[in-house]
C-alpha cells in the first residue's frame, strides 16, 4: 500500500477544515483537525503526521506559542494562517519557524499547493545520508555518535549537534548567536557563554584524539572547524 500524506489542520473554524480537506482528498492526501492549541500538540505526541496548517488566531493559546511549543521538540512543516494581512505577523511566524504564510482569505487549492511544495522540499532532506566527514572524523547525525580513527569518542547530544554544525560549515567563522540559535533554540533565555563552555568540553574529548583538525577561536566572533593538511 502507498503511503499516503496526513496533515495537521489546527484552525477554529469548521469551514477551513472541510474546505482544505476537501483539496487534500482530490491529491490522495488526508488530515486530522484540532480546533485549539492544546488539541493539536496533544495529537502530534500521539501521532505521526507529515505538516501542520496552523491559524494564529486560536482560542486559549495563540498559533504563535504552539509554533514555538512544536519547534522544541519537531522540525515537522508548519503552513501559519492569519485573518490578519500584517507584515509583522508574516515575519514573526517565520521567525518563530514556520515554512511558510498564508493570509485569509485564500484558496484552499493554494494551501494544498503549498503543502506539495513545501513536502517535495523537504523530502530529500529527510532521504540524505546522516553522516557527516571530515578529516579521520566521522559524525552518525541520526544516532549521536562520534568516530575519530576508528575510535568511538563519548559525547553528548548537544556537543555532537554543535560539533556537526561547525563541520557542516568548515572553514567558516560561526558566530555565538547563531550557534545559540541553531543548537539551543529560539527561546533559550541564556547567554553566549553557554557556547563557549560547550566548545571547551568538545576539545578536551575530541582534540586530542587527532591531529588533522581543530576548533579555532576567532576573537569577538565565535569558531570555526578546520582541517589541518
Amino acid at each position: 500500500m502507498d503511503y499516503k500524506v496526513t496533515v495537521l489542520i489546527c484552525d477554529d473554524n469548521v469551514a477551513v477544515h472541510e474546505s482544505i480537506n476537501a483539496y487534500l482528498q482530490a491529491e490522495n492526501m488526508s488530515s486530522v483537525s484540532a480546533y485549539d492549541g492544546e488539541q493539536a500538540l496533544k495529537l502530534l505526541k500521539e501521532n505521526k503526521f507529515d505538516l501542520v496548517v496552523l491559524d494564529i488566531m486560536l482560542p486559549g493559546r495563540f498559533g504563535t506559542e504552539v509554533c514555538k511549543e512544536i519547534r522544541k521538540t519537531s522540525d515537522i512543516p508548519i503552513i501559519m494562517l492569519s485573518a490578519r494581512g500584517e507584515e509583522m505577523d508574516r515575519i514573526i511566524g517565520l521567525e518563530i519557524g514556520a515554512d511558510d504564510y498564508l493570509t485569509k482569505p485564500f484558496s484552499p487549492r493554494e494551501v494544498v499547493i503549498r503543502i506539495k511544495t513545501i513536502l517535495k522540499r523537504v523530502q530529500p532532506k529527510q532521504e540524505a545520508p546522516n553522516y557527516l566527514k571530515a578529516a579521520n572524523l566521522s559524525i552518525d547525525i541520526d544516532g549521536y555518535g562520534v568516530i575519530i580513527n576508528n575510535q568511538e569518542i563519548e559525547l553528548t547530544a548537544k556537543e555532537v549537534k554543535l560539533l556537526a554544525y561547525l563541520v557542516k560549515n568548515i572553514g567558516k567563522v560561526i558566530n555565538r548567536e547563531e550557534m545559540l540559535y541553531k543548537i539551543w533554540g529560539y527561546d533559550y533565555t541564556g547567554d553566549t557563554r553557554a557556547v563557549d563552555t560547550l566548545i571547551k568540553r568538545i576539545r578536551q574529548k575530541v582534540a586530542k584524539a587527532s591531529p588533522h583538525f581543530l576548533i579555532k577561536s576567532v576573537y569577538g566572533v565565535g569558531y570555526k572547524f578546520e582541517e589541518i593538511i
